[in-house]
């Protein structure tokens, strides 16, 4: 038996966990203890509270903050090389659909993650997922998509599962088949195959089923005869980012768990997110990248949807920094703090199926904390420009080596 003990924390934050995801007024509710201890014994969460045992390890966290470790629930972050002269052609003004029109945009990574070897993905990948972990993330869903052959997803999936097996972060793989049309094939053509091809040999290795149902991507008739053929896999959604082509009708549909980006949508949306109980997820850094307006955060809540928040981390947004997430969230989305921590932690939690293990500091959960140098919860939008991480632990797993 391993055990740590957190001791003398200055504040231990945490969202409440009811069961489901926290919604309209009990998204801004934390729990706030001062002064307080942690005890891990094997991964797990053992004790929280004035804590006199002795323990294997024993860490003084008098100046320190605690939370629980930050869910990321939405990333492309596996892929290999660049887009930085995308970077330059937005700022001339150019559209994402003109972008992608030209060969670039998502066109390019498939073209570059096809080519790379699955050691160079690991490699670039890995530097990434480092780099989200010193920022606080212990969870990361991950999607396949830069790839338009059975080959290429496979790769990409033993990609997230060699990191998971690394223990850094906590692995939760999406296949995501509809994302980029295939060049030479019609919409139709590619769905066809990827029914035919790749559902029956990737399905069972991932947890979730994605589609990019948008304007220059899919429509909801391609993203229906996807989710029809893959219930009960759980299923996550692309939708309103670049046009509202009216792809949350699907929830009426489909149990879908969470419907991400959602920069176009209208009052009818949010009525079907709210009657069916779906997560919007909130990817702040995606609107920043883009010159986009923000999501209004503030008209989700009001609307009793519980909101998640993730950072969208690809090539489009190579930033995998959770803690600008939430300053974003804060600053331009219309969040409190409170809020955005429940994003950010518990209600992705529950979109990924997982709260029973992480998303809160509870005995009985997996140790996954963040341990920061602030004296204030309220003070990590203030420092989105610094890195107020001490140290990351995953699973128990102290991640040494930060700031």
């Amino acid at each position: 038996m391993t055990s740590i003990l957190l001791k003398n924390i200055k504040q231990i934050i945490s969202p409440l966990d009811r069961g489901s995801q926290n919604s309209g007024a009990e998204q801004s509710k934390l729990s706030l203890v001062t002064d307080s201890s942690i005890l891990i014994e094997n991964s797990k969460i053992k004790e929280i509270g004035d804590i006199h045992r002795n323990a294997d390890r024993s860490i003084d966290c008098g100046d320190l903050i605690a939370l629980p470790g930050f869910i990321d629930s939405h990333t492309h972050i596996v892929y290999s090389g660049s887009r930085y002269e995308e970077f330059y052609q937005k700022i001339e003004g150019k559209s994402y659909l003109e972008i992608l029109r030209s060969g670039n945009g998502i066109g390019r990574t498939v073209r570059e993650t096809e080519a790379a070897s699955y050691e160079k993905i690991l490699q670039e990948t890995s530097a990434r997922v480092k780099d989200a972990s010193s920022h606080g993330t212990t969870t990361i869903e991950m999607k396949t998509g830069y790839s338009s052959s059975v080959e290429g997803e496979s790769k990409m999936l033993s990609v997230m599962e060699s990191i998971n097996n690394t223990n850094t972060v906590r692995v939760m793989k999406t296949l995501l088949p509809l994302h980029s049309v295939s060049m030479g094939k019609t919409a139709g053509d590619h769905v066809d195959f990827v029914l035919e091809k790749e559902i029956p040999i990737l399905l069972n290795r991932a947890d979730f089923v994605d589609s990019f149902c948008d304007a220059g991507a899919f429509s909801p008739e391609d993203t229906a005869r996807l989710f029809a053929a893959v219930v009960p896999k759980p299923l996550r959604l692309h939708a309103d980012e670049i046009q509202n082509i009216g792809c949350l009708n699907l929830s009426d549909r489909f149990k879908i768990s969470s419907a991400d980006h959602l920069l176009k949508i209208d009052p009818d949306g949010y009525n079907k997110l709210a009657r069916n109980k779906v997560t919007a997820n909130l990817l702040p850094i995606t609107a920043f990248a883009l010159n986009e307006k923000y999501p209004s955060g503030r008209k989700f809540i009001d609307s009793g949807i519980p909101v998640s928040i993730s950072s969208d981390s690809s090539p489009l947004t190579r930033n995998q920094n959770m803690q600008f997430a939430i300053y974003l969230a804060v600053r331009f989305c219309g969040l409190k703090i409170e809020e955005a921590i429940n994003a950010a932690t518990i209600n992705a939690a529950y979109s990924l199926n997982i709260a029973n293990r992480t998303g809160s500091i509870e005995a009985g959960k997996d140790a996954d904390l963040i341990l920061m140098n602030l004296s204030d919860y309220r003070e990590i939008p203030y420092e989105y420009a610094s890195n107020p991480v001490s140290f990351t632990i995953r699973g128990g797993n102290i991640l040494q080596g930060y700031s």
